[in-house]
């Protein structure tokens, strides 16, 4: 019998709904971060995998007036959403269609070059192309800076623990390099940067509809049902748990995210 289809979502909606949890989720590992990049009006910066631009938007205000932000992504239709969303907001940033594998860019180009949540989605051959083609657009002595998280470090407060590690487990399954965050640090050294450290940030969910917004938890515990690793009944009895802890503010579900910024030598 075939394994089923793992669940996806292409709903435009859920997808925002996701990216603004994530937002949210992520703003103080964010500031922290793109503080360590350094910039000052005038200096040039690129976000790779850009998605639908928020953060290339933000990082507008740092470099203007004078300066550069171009964001790169695979998605036509997410740089164009990209695109009307810094009209919106007045902001000046370059969206370009492109693959962070092979940057559709010269070398020598920016003083910053930062990728947030990509790594994840590349194996091994593709993540160190990737990393490469990062030192090679940033300037000597430029910042280059990978942000992705551990997907198998996730936690959920749960009765049934087993049916919360197979749903950190099945991250396996949805990304092809759910541990990507542990290796970042790595892929910049062999790429040729120095001065690489690195910071560990836990992300945390205290609210359960904002977890669901990331996570479209009832499609991967009907996964989970279909793949004959729970029955519907074990399956609702999770949700229920969650649901009650919710209730009683003692919900938690955390996942570690890890940040490896170097320098071009």
């Amino acid at each position: 019998m075939p394994v089923p289809e793992a669940p996806r979502s292409d709903d435009a909606g859920r997808q925002a709904a996701c990216l603004s949890a994530l937002a949210a989720a992520l703003s103080d590992m964010r500031a922290k971060t793109i503080a360590e990049l350094g910039l000052a009006p005038g200096m040039s910066v690129l976000d790779a995998g850009s998605g639908v631009g928020e953060l290339a938007i933000g990082l507008a205000s740092h470099v203007m007036p004078g300066g550069l932000v171009v964001g790169i992504d695979l998605n036509p239709d997410a740089v164009d959403r990209a695109k009307a969303a810094a009209t919106a907001a007045g902001a000046t940033v370059d969206f370009r269609v492109g693959d962070i594998r092979e940057l559709p860019l010269e070398d020598d180009q920016f003083d910053a070059v930062r990728s947030e949540r990509v790594f994840q989605y590349l194996d091994q051959s593709e993540a160190s192309r990737a990393a490469a083609e990062m030192l090679r657009v940033a300037k000597p002595g430029g910042i280059v800076q990978i942000i992705d998280p551990n997907h198998l470090q996730t936690a959920i407060t749960a009765t049934d623990r087993e049916v919360a590690r197979q749903l950190a487990q099945q991250f396996t399954l949805f990304s092809k390099n759910p541990e990507s965050g542990l290796f970042l640090a790595g892929l910049l050294r062999t790429a040729g940067a120095v001065d690489v450290r690195v910071e560990l940030w836990p992300t945390t969910f205290i609210s359960l509809a904002d977890f669901l917004a990331v996570r479209d938890l009832r499609s991967e515990l009907a996964y989970l049902v279909a793949r004959g690793i729970a029955d519907a009944d074990r399956s609702g009895a999770f949700m229920a748990d969650l649901e009650a802890r919710d209730g009683a503010g003692t919900f938690l579900s955390t996942v570690i995210t890890y940040a490896a910024t170097g320098r071009r030598a």
